[in-house]
């Protein structure tokens, strides 16, 4: 079993990988929508070196979200965005913990799939992995909602 934050759980790793391998793109790309286009271009940045590493152990391609949203501006340039990912595998040790905090106000907890899946992993027993971004920027040409 293994540990992230409080969380403990198990993985199929290469079935998560094989999931994926199906998948040909995230939920940002098949929107289209302004605020998950920037997330694209912003995501080599805001995604942390510790957190895409984590994915990459569980089998995901950090590239294929299961959903990416925007939460508004904190500021001009700065705003909230979340998200998840899925993998299989169970949830041993679940509850209310705090989450797992990674640099530049990014943060990241488990808990049983309750979000929508990418179709790839539908009927799989998954794990949701969701994250929450603050001080994300923009940089698009489109207009900035504040």
């Amino acid at each position: 079993m293994d540990a992230f934050g409080d969380w403990r759980y198990t993985v199929d790793r290469a079935a998560t990988a094989a999931a994926y391998s199906r998948v040909s793109e995230g939920t940002a790309v098949r929107c289209g929508c302004s605020g998950c286009r920037n997330f694209i271009a912003v995501r080599e940045q805001v995604l942390p070196r510790e957190f895409v590493s984590l994915l990459q152990k569980l089998g995901i391609d950090s590239a294929k979200d299961g959903v990416v949203y925007t939460e508004g501006a904190a500021a001009p340039g700065a705003h909230f965005y979340g998200g998840w990912y899925h993998f299989v595998g169970t949830l041993e040790v679940a509850g209310d913990f705090a989450p797992v905090e990674f640099s530049g106000g990014f943060i990241s907890y488990m808990c049983k799939k309750s979000a929508p899946c990418l179709p790839e992993l539908d009927g799989l027993d998954l794990v949701q992995l969701e994250f929450r971004a603050t001080n994300v920027p923009w940089v698009i040409p489109d207009e900035e909602p504040l």
